[in-house]
């Protein structure tokens, strides 16, 4: 009884937040209506998308090494990989980096006991509804491309970021794809990766 009347005292907070700004297009504005989202539970397609994610990606088992490195892709259009192979990180995650590292990509397998390294990261990305901060210099995006919700990040010069772009995404209901690229945003990023170029994930999954 006493955890709900603090959650009842949360929501009113929130809400005369969210009443006092709600001509503002604030950073702040955004974040308060993305909380009384979590608390009063207005993401239940969001929750029941991931949740069956969940359990479905628990049933499967992970890829080898050797099956990670062979389903990574060599080139990325005119980019050739930029070492004879990727390498594996401790997580069952391929890294590599293409054209003298002006694309990387990491592919994390996400079965098993991986799955919530990936499904968190994604469900924050889905549920979040800034889209700019730093006075705009870095700006964030939530598109459909080929059939794929993917999450962009675009960054200005000034930002001094490695990577001017980056583009998250979930591959074949399995493959946790984070995506970088420098000199180009989050358009040409997906442009330059070609969705076709994993197919051999496809493959084993």
């Amino acid at each position: 009884m006493k955890n709900l009347f603090k959650l009842v005292l949360v929501i009113l907070l929130l809400v005369s937040c969210k009443d006092a700004q709600k001509s503002s297009d604030s950073k702040e504005s955004q974040i308060t209506e993305g909380l009384l989202n979590e608390v009063m539970g207005n993401n239940v397609d969001i929750d029941k998308k991931y949740a069956l994610l969940m359990e479905e990606l628990k049933t499967k088992t992970l890829l080898t090494d050797q099956e990670l490195l062979e389903a990574y892709p060599k080139k990325l259009g005119n980019l050739k990989l930029d070492s004879n192979e990727a390498r594996i990180t401790g997580d069952k995650t391929v890294v590599g980096s293409f054209g003298d590292n002006t694309v990387r990509m990491e592919i994390l397998d996400a079965g098993g006991e991986n799955v919530m390294g990936a499904i968190i990261p994604l469900k924050m990305l889905e549920l979040n509804k800034i889209t700019s901060e730093y006075n705009n210099t870095i700006r964030y995006s939530k598109k459909e491309r080929n059939g794929i919700l993917t999450f962009g990040t675009d960054r200005d010069e000034d930002t001094k970021a490695d990577y001017q772009s980056e583009i998250r995404f979930l591959y074949d209901n399995r493959f946790y794809v984070t995506l970088e690229g420098k000199n180009m945003d989050s358009n040409k990023l997906w442009g330059v990766l070609g969705v076709e170029n994993l197919q051999r994930f496809k493959d084993f999954n």
